[in-house]
C-alpha cells in the first residue's frame, strides 16, 4: 500500500489571494500556449 502525504516541497503562507498572478499562471500551465498543450502536440507528432 501507498501512504500519500499532500504537502508541498517549500511550504507557503498566502496571506491575500491575488487575481491577476493567478490568472498567469493558470494560463501558462493550462492556456493554449501553456505547458500541457505544448506536451500534447509533441505526443501527437
Amino acid at each position: 500500500m501507498w501512504i500519500y502525504e499532500k504537502k508541498l516541497e517549500f511550504p507557503i503562507c498566502i496571506k491575500t489571494p491575488n487575481a491577476k498572478t493567478a490568472k498567469y499562471i493558470i494560463s501558462q500551465l493550462g492556456g493554449p500556449d501553456g505547458e500541457l498543450s505544448a506536451s500534447l502536440r509533441y505526443m501527437n507528432q
